[in-house]
C-alpha cells in the first residue's frame, strides 16, 4: 500500500510522509523507487485524546467531585 492511500484512514499524505522520514510511522515501511510502501494501513494512526470535565460549585460538594470523576 502506498502512503497516499492512508488518506482514506484520515491521515494526510504529507503527514504520513513526515512520519516516515522521522521514523515515527506506526507500521513497517520501505522505499520502492519513488514510492514508500507500507505493509498495512494504520488501524488508528491519529492519536485520540479523551477529556473529562468534572466540577462542583462549592467546597462542601467536594465528595460530589470524586463521584463525578469515578462515574
Amino acid at each position: 500500500m502506498n502512503l497516499k492511500e492512508w488518506e482514506r484512514q484520515g491521515v494526510h499524505p504529507m503527514t504520513a510522509y513526515r512520519w516516515f522520514r522521522e521514523g515515527k510511522l506506526p507500521v513497517p515501511a520501505r522505499r520502492a523507487g519513488r514510492l514508500i510502501l507500507v505493509d498495512q494501513p494504520p488501524v488508528s494512526a491519529v492519536p485520540r485524546i479523551t477529556a473529562v470535565d468534572a466540577r462542583v460549585s462549592s467546597a462542601d460538594q467536594r465528595s460530589d467531585l470524586d463521584r463525578q470523576v469515578a462515574g
